[in-house]
């Protein structure tokens, strides 16, 4: 660590400058939270979506598995129950 006076006086300078790099450091952190409370309002919005649509997935993978089943029993003329015990 070098404290010659140059280095002193250099030190002085740069803590006289802190209130105004401060303040550009606030408006530019400002910025930044208001851009992640954007960015978080746009997740939970798409997030509901998402989760409704994986809720509309699984229904319709369930029905269509439901109709392969019936299919699949009506093909080897059983019931449907009676294949899913012995297939399945």
């Amino acid at each position: 660590m070098d404290l010659t006076p140059q280095s002193a006086e250099q030190k002085m300078t740069q803590f006289a400058n802190l209130p105004s790099n401060m303040n550009n450091q606030d408006n530019d952190n400002d910025h930044d939270i208001e851009m992640l409370f954007k960015a978080f309002d746009d997740f939970v919005q798409h997030s509901e979506i998402e989760v409704n649509s994986d809720d509309n997935w699984k229904e319709l993978a369930e029905e269509y598995t439901n109709q392969f089943f019936e299919k699949k029993a009506s093909e080897l003329e059983v019931t449907v129950d009676y294949y899913m015990q012995e297939f399945l």
